[in-house]
């Protein structure tokens, strides 16, 4: 994948759109990890009584 991406290879739009992918791919995760750990903190700080 790196030589892919830092290749001359490879063309220009198959670079963007694969860069694109993974950046929509981090963002979901990120929105994904971010609400599950909201989730547990709020359980968290209801059981210390706030």
């Amino acid at each position: 994948m790196r030589e892919f991406l830092l290749g001359e290879s490879a063309d220009m739009v198959e670079r963007g759109l694969i860069m694109a992918a993974i950046v929509v791919a981090a963002v979901a995760l990120w929105f994904t990890i971010g609400q599950k750990l909201a989730a547990k903190l709020n359980v968290v700080n209801a059981a210390i009584g706030n």
